[in-house]
């Protein structure tokens, strides 16, 4: 049976007088695509933050991969092999598409500064790989093309993908997607899904996607959890959900079918 790769049970978290998560119990399995899904506001992206480090929960617990990070410092859980993209794209507009991506391996080098500085043998060698391996991971999202163009000057859709491609050079077992299809047009959305399903089929890689595009979360996704007001409302298969009353009138209003979205 194929066993979690992270356990959430009971995470919780209030910003003032307002409980922004409550009580937020999810699995997701190795080898899956889930979906977090709620409408705006409903505490997502929050929950990102406090499973990936960036947020501290008051309560409940995070396990990954049998280890409890419950609390823990972001750089720490990266290092364990969980990544993210984030709703707002960070990048270093002035570097180029490549470097973007290189700056990604950086927690991996091994030698330290003077290595670096006094360009040993060793930290070259190291180099030379990660140069490589750049190279495939923007193949791999489509931007081979773009590498030497300065990242300030790529269109959004393109920045997500970018973005996507250095999470992944932390060569992580748990990717966390926050609206990955957000400013793609229909074009892009179906070949990031076809991306999806790739990173999971030939990398071997689970992750955990909050998306607003409907069909590309029924597309891709094996399970979903839907929230409203920091709370879950739903969990399942995504048929299963779209079915849910609750989720039709939290999510979409009563007049509107989930698939219709």
């Amino acid at each position: 049976m194929n066993r979690a790769l992270l356990s959430v049970s009971g995470l919780g978290c209030s910003f003032g007088g307002l409980r922004a998560v409550d009580d937020l119990t999810l699995e997701v399995r190795r080898g899956q695509v889930a979906g977090l899904i709620g409408p705006n506001g409903a505490g997502k992206t929050t929950c990102f933050d406090l499973i990936s480090g960036r947020g501290r929960p008051d309560c409940g617990r995070a396990v990954f991969d049998g280890v409890d990070i419950t609390g823990q410092k972001a750089h720490r859980i990266n290092r364990l092999g969980l990544a993210r993209t984030f709703q707002n794209i960070r990048l270093f507009d002035e570097l180029s598409v490549r470097e973007n991506v290189l700056v990604g391996f950086h927690g991996r080098l091994r030698g330290g500064f003077f290595s670096a500085m006094l360009r040993l043998p060793g930290y070259a060698r190291q180099e030379r790989a990660m140069e490589r391996r750049a190279d495939e991971l923007l193949a791999l999202v489509g931007l081979a093309a773009q590498r030497d163009e300065r990242a300030g000057t790529m269109a959004y859709g393109q920045r997500r993908l970018l973005e996507m491609a250095r999470a992944l050079a932390t060569d992580p077992k748990l990717l966390l997607l926050d609206e990955p299809a957000a400013g793609m047009n229909h074009g892009e959305t179906a070949a990031l899904s076809v991306l999806i399903g790739r990173l999971r089929d030939k990398m071997n890689l689970t992750i955990l996607l909050i998306e607003h595009d409907m069909r590309l979360v029924m597309n891709v996704c094996d399970t979903l959890t839907v929230l409203d007001h920091g709370k879950v409302i739903a969990q399942g298969a995504p048929d299963e959900v779209r079915a849910d009353p609750r989720v039709i009138e939290a999510y979409l209003g009563p007049e509107l079918e989930l698939g219709d979205a």
